[in-house]
């Protein structure tokens, strides 16, 4: 029999994990669904800025969070949502590449996620040697074979996580040269571990049950094919509103409206974070909407099980 959460969060960044230590500090079952973990927090080198922490990377201060969100009792799936759908009142069912999970109420704290190859193989193999996550993976690549497929920030830092892990780290871009931050892109050249391969697309992924292959062109070798043990897509991030279309209204900028308590226009569907109409896109401000939602998801639960909702913090 599947299990019925209480809470259902879409999205493993600031808001997300926030959402997941208040939800389960307030004993609810959760579990949270993402493509990576940390989003566009990984790409902050240094946070100066976050109240009660001194000097930060983005990296650092979202494994913190991922650690307490594990720690409290969330449950957490590495996988793409494809659907939101409403059963009824208190019921959700989402759908994954991979399974289908149900639960008394969402939190949409998805945010921008990883931008998507869309190659033949990619989508089949997610999961099973396709990662757009290196801090989450790298380690599972250990000794083996690895291709960096992107360009930027992104995928130099991949390439010198995974240098550390695999014994043969292959960089893929389109362009004639590195893009990103010089300290890096000199770092990346310097490995010995590293093989750049310029002016170089993806044609398509192969493998049986997991991946063994991927199909390159350039224009000075043509097409062919690299035996491979892992893809890491680093192509940075974009928003993605498909899966939640047909059941919350959103503005003109495609950003999910909510009210003050992260309420959406659909009972029991709350959202945080940078996909919503919220004013000031900082990692504190997705953190403190994270929050907020978890409590009005907490509220909406009780409501639902017929018990009492305490929904005022300061009294006399």
């Amino acid at each position: 029999m599947e299990e019925f959460y209480d809470v259902i969060i879409v999205g493993g960044g600031a808001a997300g994990l926030s959402a997941g230590i208040y939800a389960c500090r307030r004993k609810m079952s959760t579990l949270i669904i993402t493509k990576d973990i940390g989003g566009q927090a990984l790409m902050a080198k240094e946070i100066e800025n976050y109240p009660g922490v001194e000097k930060v990377s983005g990296l650092e201060l979202v494994q913190k969070m991922y650690e307490q969100a594990l720690g409290f009792g969330a449950q957490v799936i590495q996988d793409e949502v494809k659907l939101v759908e409403k059963v009824g009142e208190g019921h959700f069912r989402v759908k994954t590449l991979k399974g289908e999970y149900v639960s008394r109420s969402v939190i949409i704290a998805a945010g921008k996620v990883p931008r998507d190859l869309k190659v033949p193989g990619e989508e089949r193999f997610k999961g099973s040697g396709v990662s757009y996550c290196a801090t989450c993976d790298a380690p599972l690549y250990r000794n083996k074979r690895v291709m960096v497929v992107g360009d930027g920030n992104f995928a130099l830092d991949a390439a010198l996580l995974l240098a550390k892990y695999a014994s043969e780290v292959n960089l893929i871009t389109k362009k004639s040269a590195l893009t990103g931050d010089r300290e890096l892109v000199e770092m990346v050249l310097a490995s010995p571990s590293i093989k750049v391969f310029y002016g170089t697309v993806v044609k398509e992924i192969k493998g049986s049950f997991k991946v063994d292959a991927i199909v390159l062109e350039s224009h000075d070798r043509g097409v062919y094919t690299i035996p491979v043990d892992g893809v890491f897509v680093e192509m940075g991030y974009e928003v993605n509103i498909e899966p939640f279309k047909d059941i919350i209204t959103f503005d003109e900028r495609k950003q999910i409206k909510v009210n003050n308590r992260n309420e959406t226009s659909t009972s029991g569907v709350f959202a945080c974070g940078d996909i919503t109409n919220t004013p000031y896109k900082q990692l504190v401000i997705s953190a403190a909407e994270g929050a907020k939602a978890a409590l009005s998801a907490y509220e909406y639960v009780q409501r639902l099980s017929g018990k009492h909702a305490v929904t005022i913090d300061w009294h006399k």
